[in-house]
């Protein structure tokens, strides 16, 4: 069973790439390997046990940051497949109003 420690390294993994690919771009085999742990990591929290959280809050924020980091990986990979992002950019900016009610 995925931690929530685990969930939360290897959240920060796949935002790190995120961030390395917006200075030095990766391939598209890449980036949809990386979408691939973006949506691996949403099913393992999913599915994990939320106990070893210590607060709603926390795991509020790492919902936000899976979510963020999924869409996001979602879009880099559509665009380097010269792909429409309309999909992925409207679910995106839903997730950022959500934040802002």
């Amino acid at each position: 069973m995925t931690t929530i420690e685990n969930i939360r390294d290897k959240l920060e993994q796949i935002e790190r790439g995120l961030f390395e690919h917006s200075i030095h771009p990766m391939s598209s085999t890449e980036l949809l390997r990386l979408r691939q742990d973006a949506l691996d990591l949403k099913e393992n929290f999913l599915n994990s046990s939320f106990m070893s959280a210590n607060t709603i809050e926390e795991l509020e924020d790492i919902r936000f940051r899976v979510l963020e980091v999924e869409v996001g990986a979602h879009i880099f990979a559509s665009e380097a497949m010269y792909q429409s992002t309309e999909e992925p950019m409207r679910r995106l900016n839903d997730l950022y109003q959500t934040t802002a009610i």
